[in-house]
């Protein structure tokens, strides 16, 4: 327990804990503004100051009668009713080095509340009421490193917002009220790492929303309701490395959209409404590894049309799509870098295989579940690919074991002629045609030779 002090409230309500710092943590609970006021218990020692469930209400240049000269570093106030902050608040905390008014009930900040706190690096406003940032919030925090608001109300955002964050690296803007992104609305934020803006209402971004996050190497949009985006949307972005649009309402990909991202690496825009790529959508994209495109409306993918510019592209997810053609052609040269490309869950009956492995000759495996394919092509294709050592996958997993029964699945009868397994599937024509003439695929020698290739492997 504390040492004696006049203060009964401060022995009903405060306790000392050794702190991780090798220091003293000072917890106070469930007390009032009128403790602050009347504050006289030693923190020589103290380095971390905590009020849990409290009932401050309003915090300004007096709330804390406190010496000036003090070792406090750490000040978390949560939980505490707190619902306005007024200028030169912290004043007395010279020394702070992280602050915390998380899951509170502030609604109104006074330009200057956060004045004099040279030395912040981690400030935590999340689950509170906060509408709007005004011009020049945070001008004094140029050490601030993480600014977390998750969980206000924000829905504007001032040009001057962000100013004299110099050094700010996190910002966490997600679950608030934001409808668009405005010009010049990050452009102080030079050296800012990571942005999140997930679970909002984002609809419009402006095409220099970005302007000045030439460091920004993650960005996260997820969970909006962006339902477009024009030319050159992302410039500026030169740092980018992974990029994320999942669950918003985006319907097609517009010419250069992306164009400007020269070091992106990872493109997510699953569970979208896509269904149509405008001619050099994904121009600009050399540097791609991963492409998501998972739980969109592609009923159609013209390979060459929207990827082949991706000389990098490693990983192709086209997973529970409306897919029931990919067309490739011969006039394009090799995509030497793809290795994965799942087509599972769409409604596949067949596709240029033979050609595919053509245009991507690394590639090492190809998922393909759910799909309804024609039981004689599926056994053709799998072959094909077994002799050039690409797995066919039928589970997460890419499990060979399982490939029996999902032949099985798909090809419930078995008929009784053999079938040569060096016929070739004509996709010309359509049918399969073979050394011996045209016939019908008898699905038991099929099964049979393509068992026993599969246990000899």
């Amino acid at each position: 327990m504390l040492e004696a002090t006049s203060s009964l409230q401060a022995k009903d309500h405060c306790q000392v804990f050794p702190s991780t710092l090798q220091g003293k943590q000072l917890t106070c609970t469930n007390v009032n503004s009128t403790f602050f006021l009347e504050f006289n218990i030693a923190l020589n020692k103290t380095h971390w100051l905590k009020c849990q469930s409290c009932n401050l209400s309003t915090l300004n240049e007096e709330s804390f009668n406190i010496p000036l000269r003090n070792n406090i570093i750490f000040l978390e106030l949560t939980q505490s009713g707190i619902r306005v902050l007024r200028k030169f608040a912290f004043k007395k905390f010279p020394l702070l080095r992280y602050l915390s008014l998380r899951n509170n009930t502030i609604d109104t900040i006074d330009r200057m509340c956060f004045s004099g706190l040279k030395k912040l690096i981690h400030l935590d406003l999340s689950r509170n009421f906060i509408k709007y940032l005004p011009s020049n919030l945070f001008n004094d925090l140029e050490n601030l490193d993480i600014l977390n608001m998750t969980k206000n109300h924000v829905f504007h955002i001032q040009t001057e917002a962000f100013a004299g964050l110099l050094h700010l690296k996190y910002l966490y803007l997600n679950y608030n009220y934001l409808q668009k992104l405005e010009e010049n609305a990050f452009k102080h934020l030079t050296n800012l790492k990571i942005l999140y803006l997930e679970n909002n209402d984002i609809i419009e971004i402006h095409p220099n929303a970005f302007v000045g996050l030439r460091n920004l190497n993650f960005l996260y949009m997820n969970n909006n309701s962006i339902s477009y985006l024009v030319q050159y949307n992302f410039k500026g972005l030169t740092s980018l490395i992974d990029l994320q649009l999942r669950f918003n309402k985006l319907r097609e990909i517009q010419t250069s959209s992306f164009n400007g991202l020269i070091n992106i690496k990872s493109l997510q825009l699953g569970d979208n409404e896509i269904s149509f790529v405008k001619p050099y959508g994904f121009i600009g994209l050399e540097t791609l590894e991963i492409l998501e495109l998972v739980r969109n409306k592609f009923t159609f993918i013209d390979y060459f049309a929207y990827f082949s510019h991706m000389t990098n592209l490693r990983y192709l997810w086209l997973t529970k799509n409306n897919i029931n053609n990919i067309t490739f052609y011969y006039k394009y040269e090799t995509q030497d870098s793809l290795l994965v490309l799942d087509v599972s869950d769409n409604n596949l009956t067949s596709f240029n295989y033979q050609l595919l492995f053509n245009y991507v000759p690394n590639i090492k495996e190809i998922s393909v579940a759910n799909n309804p394919w024609r039981c004689d092509f599926f056994i053709y294709m799998y072959n094909f690919f077994d002799e050039k050592n690409v797995s066919v996958c039928t589970t997460d997993s890419c499990d060979a074991n399982f490939t029996k029964t999902y032949v099985d699945d798909i090809c419930p009868v078995l008929h009784t002629t053999e079938v040569d397994l060096e016929e070739s599937y004509d996709f010309a024509l359509d049918r399969t045609s073979s050394r011996y003439g045209s016939s019908i695929c008898s699905l038991s020698g099929v099964i049979f030779t393509f068992l026993y290739r599969t246990l000899v492997i």
